[in-house]
């Protein structure tokens, strides 16, 4: 990382051109493709374009990677889930769980830090979750992503970015603990609905 940041200070003026921000975009959507953590790329982006243009290049980076890892694992790996499922029954009850929660569990769990983006892409991919609902979920990144990208645009040097350390905000944390206590509650109340009317 340490030295990919500094081969960025010696072109940051190429990652302000129009070309510069498309490989920021191209390079934002791989690293959420190989599920490497993309939240330093969101810092740098703040850096690079500041708070509000920064936030919209993540957004739109972040959301065609995910669509495009949710269309992956949808048409390479469900098909063979699904075969999973019928020798082990018992694994259907997370997919008619998050298939019953729809849009509320999916915009929930994007809230909560402690479910990996990149990870919930593929997973959902892998259930019988609706693209409308997938893409709307979406919109649960942008209060993290606007404060990632703050915090990145405070920096003065690519020196002081190196040494941010993960923002801990107030608000954020609040969010985060009561969309991850909704998340348990509504995993537990549709698991409970789909065990009573098995």
């Amino acid at each position: 990382m340490n030295i990919f940041l500094e081969n960025i200070y010696n072109l940051s003026f190429f990652f302000n051109t129009g070309i510069g921000i498309f490989s920021f975009v191209c390079i934002y959507i791989l690293i959420v493709l190989l599920i490497l953590p993309a939240s330093w790329l969101s810092l740098l982006s703040g850096f690079l374009y500041g708070s509000y243009l920064g936030s919209i290049i993540v957004f739109i980076s972040a959301s065609i990677g995910a669509s495009v890892a949710f269309f992956v694992s949808k048409s390479f790996f469900a098909k063979k889930l699904k075969n999973l499922f019928s020798r082990y029954p018992k694994l259907s009850v997370m997919e008619k769980v998050v298939e019953k929660g729809g849009l509320k569990l999916i915009f929930l769990a994007r809230l909560s830090p402690i479910f990996p983006f990149s990870i919930l892409n593929y997973f959902y991919g892998l259930n019988n979750v609706k693209f409308r609902d997938f893409a709307l979920g979406l919109l649960g990144i942008i209060p993290g992503t606007f404060l990632y990208c703050s915090i990145g645009s405070l920096a003065k040097s690519l020196q002081e970015l190196k040494n941010v350390q993960s923002p801990n905000n107030l608000y954020m944390t609040i969010i985060g603990v009561v969309s991850t206590f909704l998340v348990v509650y509504f995993l537990a109340k549709y698991s409970r609905e789909y065990f009573e009317n098995s």
